[in-house]
């Protein structure tokens, strides 16, 4: 253990668990890096976007949305604690934050260095936990932010209670994630029940006859619904959203493409398209492509890169308490 790091869970009873295991290697960021390329590999393994992307992402969710953090908050599935970093740079009233992190060595090898590299050891507080059950009291939570982690919930109704239980009346949400508009249960069956290859688990220390499944290493494939319908659930009173796209037709593109049989999308690097369907989508690109508009109903204007890895749409989801 790292006594620079908050246990609310024993990492040795952690291990067993497949969704911890397969995220338990990572680089040892204890070699002598320049802080640059430090940082720069922590990313790679973590975020799977540039540095500017992730920027790009949390000015525009906050910019169109009504958060406003400050005082004491929280990040679920914080991973390299990248989100409480940037925030807690960019919203000085922020106190402190807690950015929970069920994977050991995540927190140990990629959220600390992180955190030390900024100086913000004093605001944030690493810490290895399970966001279904957090060590804070009632009402004592000023805001929670999440990014890409609340589709890893095995039980989505009970992760956003507890994130209810521990938020102040009035506080808010952020989910910043990926979701589907509509799609068949057969279909997210198939995407939640596929199985990783011999070569994934021999990689991470598994054992590669054993079956393991995305939903059983935490890869849930929900819809847009039921996120809104668990945050009406845990008694949140506003629950609102906004869609992050790149406008271009490409987006376009790929909605025509998820309509197609996902069984001849099988082996293409369309298999995991997100459902949004193409009436939804066409008066929005159409509107802000060729008026230069940002913002049309709910979707946003968020052009990325040729050749970016980051997705090229993102669900962002602010629920008040």
């Amino acid at each position: 253990m790292n006594n620079k790091v908050t246990y609310w869970l024993d990492p040795l009873a952690l291990q067993e668990l497949v969704y911890v295991h397969s995220r338990s290697f990572v680089s040892n960021f204890k070699s002598n890096l320049e802080p640059a390329a430090l940082e720069k590999l922590i990313y790679d393994e973590h975020i799977y976007i540039e540095k500017n992307e992730l920027l790009e992402i949390i000015d525009a969710s906050c910019k169109y949305t009504s958060f406003v953090p400050k005082g004491t908050g929280l990040e679920l599935g914080a991973g390299c604690a990248a989100i409480s970093v940037e925030i807690v740079k960019r919203y000085p009233k922020i106190k402190k934050i807690y950015a929970v992190e069920i994977v050991p060595e995540i927190v140990e090898f990629a959220a600390l260095p992180l955190i030390e590299m900024f100086k913000l050891e004093s605001t944030i507080i690493p810490v290895v936990g399970n966001f279904d059950k957090m060590k804070v009291s009632d009402d004592s939570i000023d805001f929670i932010v999440e990014f890409d982690s609340l589709h890893h919930s095995f039980d989505l109704m009970k992760t956003i209670a507890e994130s209810g239980r521990v938020l102040k009346d009035g506080a808010q949400l952020i989910a910043i994630d990926r979701s589907h508009w509509n799609t068949s249960k057969r279909r997210r069956s198939e995407l939640e029940n596929q199985e990783y290859s011999h070569k994934f688990l021999r990689d991470r220390g598994m054992d590669e006859n054993k079956r393991v499944t995305r939903a059983d290493n935490g890869e849930h494939e929900y819809l847009l619904a039921e996120y809104i319908q668990a945050f009406k659930s845990a008694g949140f009173q506003k629950v609102e959203w906004i869609m992050l796209i790149d406008p271009t037709l490409s987006i376009l593109k790929l909605s025509l493409i998820s309509l197609i049989s996902s069984k001849l999308r099988k082996n293409t690097k369309y298999h995991y398209i997100q459902t949004w369907p193409f009436q939804k989508l066409l008066l929005p690109v159409l509107f802000m492509r060729l008026l230069g508009k940002k913002k049309f109903g709910h979707f946003v204007s968020l052009p990325r890169k040729k050749n970016s890895k980051r997705f090229q749409a993102k669900t962002v989801i602010i629920a008040t308490r």
